[in-house]
């Protein structure tokens, strides 16, 4: 898919914490969508203008049986990529089984990563993808390095998401789907712009 700008309003977020926060109104747009059981990887590639805390940016993922499509907000969900946090941009990946938690790592950038400053576009990569082993199923979280030709010259793992595979189906059959989007959202109520993220890539694959 060909670069694009994203752009959240202050006091949007996607977020849940006991015990009443639930908070889902970030823009979500571009969304692919199709089976649980045949969603095979996620990436994303972007930066920003980062400044206001909890800045985010990334991919969102949401699973959710088919005959829950106008459930709102959704009652699952996974959110990865970066978030402002204590002055500066963080590895970032959330999950929400019953309620959200919140995993943060360091960021450093290599040079090849770092976005050019007359284009505001490049900058990190974030994956998602389908994995199994002996042990079963889950979601794998990534941070990809990649080379000037978009090779993966390094694949950092972030988190292992197990839940979201335990209910591809329920114990009556019912198919799950997915939804994936990027994401982009300004938590401060208090900023006076929104947060405009440069999205040099999004791309989704299912199983054929």
């Amino acid at each position: 898919m060909a670069a694009f700008t994203l752009e959240a309003a202050p006091g949007t977020d996607i977020w849940r914490k006991p015990p009443t926060t639930d908070v889902w109104n970030a823009p979500i747009s571009r969304t692919s969508s199709g089976p649980l059981k045949k969603f095979q990887s996620a990436r994303a590639t972007f930066w920003a203008d980062w400044s206001e805390r909890y800045d985010q940016a990334g991919l969102l993922l949401v699973p959710k049986p088919s005959s829950a499509s106008a459930v709102f907000p959704p009652a699952k969900w996974i959110k990865t990529g970066l978030e402002f946090y204590l002055g500066k941009p963080h590895l970032s990946t959330v999950g929400c089984d019953r309620f959200a938690d919140w995993s943060v790592g360091p960021l450093s950038l290599s040079e090849g990563e770092r976005p050019p400053a007359d284009e505001g576009v490049g900058g990190v990569t974030i994956e998602v993808v389908r994995e199994g082993d002996e042990h079963g199923r889950s979601f794998w979280v990534y941070r990809l390095v990649l080379d000037a030709e978009g090779g993966v010259v390094e694949r950092i793992p972030l988190r292992e998401i197990c839940w979201v595979l335990a209910e591809e189906e329920d114990g009556e059959g019912e198919e799950w789907v997915l939804d994936v989007s990027p994401l982009v959202a300004r938590p401060e109520k208090s900023a006076t712009e929104a947060l405009k993220v440069a999205f040099k890539s999004f791309e989704v694959h299912w199983q054929s």
